[in-house]
């Protein structure tokens, strides 16, 4: 047949060539005999309709016993030529139409629709196959014999081609007789592959494309959507629908859910097998109604393998999977969201009440353990696609917010969790505090502020931040580093500007407080104040409200006092300097004799204990009321700093009689034998530690910021 079609070919010149050759074609035509209409189908439909059919009824295995030579196809073309090219009444265009479609019909009604219904199941669907594949040949075939009635005959008159009369026939007779038990025998096939039988996969595509071809020339998929389609899809769902409640059933919801994504796999590499690429989604959809969202409750709910336990033993492996198969749904995440926020809800709120039985003791512990859940189900959330086990979908970002936000705001006795991480951040900051690479400081600051970002009331928490803060940097303003102000700038992220304004302010004033030290250096240097004196001048409006007190100064400390006033006064104009001594420090040297031997010590007291012990270089011993008469301060404070110094580690003064108790009539005295293997001694500093009276002021000050 393929050589047939070549020497048609080869005999259609293109341009001139054919214009050319009109003259002699003419002349010949009127010298040829007439050919009449009998004669003519006859010698086609001997010679070419009945020829092609019987070659290839008796082809086997692709190998034809017989074939059409060259020069049969060129005198089958040539008698269908003079037939459509005779003037009238000899022109036979119509008749040799009419008598085309009446063959096809005849060979459809006669020969092909026997045999396959004859068949039944596979036997059938191959013969169908095989019966569709020569009958597309033969009308191949037929189709350039009739050629030139093609061209010209059915093209002006606006018939349909001769190769769409063939599919249309094929339809008409042979299709729409055979479907029902055609579409029957091929969900067999499915049924019998679902169940793990080996099936004829590629015989399954050959018809699945017979359903396709038969929408026509323009590819419409009407006829495998409405004949074939449909049913596979409700077929589908009632075999789920089954195989779903016996898994249901008898599995657990991991062993569920392996199963249901294995289905899923093998649907989707059904559609590749053999299925027409649209039937993916909608096959898909009703696999993912069946296996996952009519038993979604059901499955989650599970007593012993549902989500809630997944969650406790941290399975994240079927977790993961869990998210992957129930996002195929539109409502398969909310119902997961929901015990993920209930079970997130449920830990923290036990954390809490196993604290607050412990109110009283250390709960630095507590908010480790707050910062290690949060660890824990940010990770288990993820932060985007293929990282955690729900890949950073905003609804479980959402759960876990909505979950944390209940017991990061429920207070641990009188203390509220906002001071908690206020105070957990001080102990990481301070220099006497924790000690952690810059990496991982950095990295638990972060993890503060993200429990941060769930405080209802951060106002509480910026006042006591604020207070902690000024303490660091006055206590220690020489170890001011980048720890302070990332934490400043993770803030500002979090809370905004406004949050954060008095902060920077602080870090500001201790900027500038170096270059008015600097200057104050170079002014003094060629003076001689016996003491080495450094001043941070703060602005009033950043930093926390300090209680001023009458503190009289030995005359040490006035002398640099009065020089500093005297430097400041000259270099600016309408601001006044307020001495604010509690939050002071000094290094004093003392001098000591243990064992009779002379030794010093440099001890890194506050200002309060510097002014006390100063009062040793006048006496060896004085009374209490002697000590509160020569500094002027509150007898409670003052209890505190005498008691730090002669109770404790670090007894550098002695109390007589021996006690925590100070009355009023006690004698404190200079312990001459003090002697520690450190030279270098830091003493205890009481202001350091936030007083009960500084707490309650923090806590006035936020609900005052909250009302405005």
């Amino acid at each position: 047949v393929g050589r047939r079609v070549q020497a048609e070919r080869q005999r259609q010149r293109p341009g001139r060539q054919r214009r050319a050759g009109a003259a002699s074609q003419a002349l010949h035509i009127m010298n040829a005999q007439v050919i009449q209409l009998e004669d003519g189908w006859n010698k086609l439909k001997t010679g070419g309709v009945l020829k092609i059919e019987e070659i290839l009824e008796d082809a086997s295995g692709g190998v034809y016993k017989h074939r059409i030579s060259t020069d049969e196809y060129s005198q089958l073309y040539t008698t269908v030529y003079t037939m459509c090219t005779q003037k009238p009444p000899n022109n036979w265009s119509e008749p040799l139409y009419n008598n085309y479609c009446e063959a096809v019909i005849d060979y459809l009604t006669a020969r092909i629709l026997p045999r396959i219904k004859e068949k039944h199941d596979e036997a059938m669907l191959r013969e169908l196959v095989r019966r569709w594949e020569n009958h597309k040949t033969i009308i191949r075939f037929l189709s350039h014999v009739f050629k030139y009635l093609d061209r010209f005959y059915v093209k002006r008159l606006s018939l349909p081609e001769l190769a769409e009369v063939g599919s249309q026939k094929f339809l008409e007779i042979v299709f729409n007789a055979v479907k029902r038990e055609v579409r029957t025998a091929i969900l067999e096939l499915v049924r019998r592959e679902r169940e793990c039988e080996q099936v004829d996969k590629q015989l399954i595509k050959s018809v699945i494309d017979i359903f396709v071809e038969m929408g026509g020339s323009r590819a419409s998929l009407e006829t495998y959507a409405t004949d074939f389609e449909e049913m596979l899809l409700s077929t589908t769902a009632d075999y789920y629908s089954r195989e779903s409640a016996k898994w249901a059933g008898n599995d657990s919801f991991p062993e569920y859910m392996r199963k249901a994504e294995d289905r899923l796999k093998q649907e989707q590499d059904r559609v590749a097998n053999y299925l027409h690429s649209s039937t993916e989604e909608k096959l898909l959809k009703v696999c993912e109604e069946q296996l996952l969202q009519n038993p979604e409750q059901q499955l989650l709910e599970k007593e012993h393998s549902g989500c809630e336990k997944l969650l406790l033993d941290n399975k994240t492996e079927d977790l993961s999977r869990m998210f992957r198969l129930f996002s195929r749904i539109p409502t398969g995440l909310p119902p997961i969201a929901n015990i993920v926020r209930k079970h997130i809800t449920d830990v923290g709120l036990a954390l809490v009440k196993k604290q607050s039985v412990n109110a009283e003791g250390d709960l630095m512990p507590y908010v480790q353990e707050l910062l290690d859940i949060h660890d824990k189900y940010t990770e288990l959330v993820g932060s985007g696609p293929e990282k955690g086990c729900f890949q950073g979908h905003n609804i479980f970002h959402k759960a876990m917010k909505e979950a944390f936000e209940v017991f990061v705001n429920k207070d641990i006795g009188k203390s509220a969790t906002a001071e908690l991480l206020s105070n957990f951040c001080d102990n990481l900051l301070k220099k006497s505090g924790e000690r952690l690479s810059d990496e991982a400081l950095e990295d638990k600051l972060e993890k503060v502020v993200r429990l941060f970002g769930y405080l209802f009331d951060k106002s509480t928490f910026s006042q006591f931040y604020r207070n902690q803060l000024a303490k660091r940097l006055l206590l220690a303003p020489s170890e001011v580093d980048s720890a302070e102000r990332s934490m400043i700038a993770k803030l500002k992220l979090r809370g905004g500007s406004q949050f954060t304004h008095d902060m920077e302010g602080m870090m500001t004033d201790m900027r500038l407080s170096q270059d008015i030290q600097s200057a104050f250096a170079e002014h003094v240097k060629d003076k001689e104040l016996g003491t080495d004196l450094s001043v941070q001048v703060l602005t009033t409006k950043f930093w926390p409200q300090y209680k001023s007190d009458e503190l009289k100064l030995p005359k040490e400390m006035l002398q640099c006092v009065e020089a500093f006033k005297a430097f400041y006064d000259s270099h600016t104009k309408h601001r006044r300097l307020q001495w604010v001594h509690s939050l002071g420090s000094a290094t004093v040297v003392g001098k000591f004799t243990p064992s009779g031997k002379s030794k010093e010590h440099d001890l890194l007291v506050s200002t309060y204990q510097a002014c006390i012990l100063l009062l040793f270089n006048e006496a060896d011993s004085m009374t209490f009321s002697d000590i509160q008469g020569h500094l002027n301060l509150p007898a409670e404070e003052l209890k505190r700093y005498v008691l730090s110094l002669c109770v404790g580690k670090y007894k550098i003064l002695t109390k007589d009689p021996a006690g925590r108790e100070v009355a009023p009539t006690d004698t404190l005295s200079y312990n001459a034998t003090f002697s520690d293997r450190q030279q270098r001694i830091k003493v205890r500093r009481i202001a350091a530690e936030m007083t009960q009276e500084e707490k309650d002021a923090a806590l006035k000050q936020a609900e005052l910021e909250r009302k405005h």
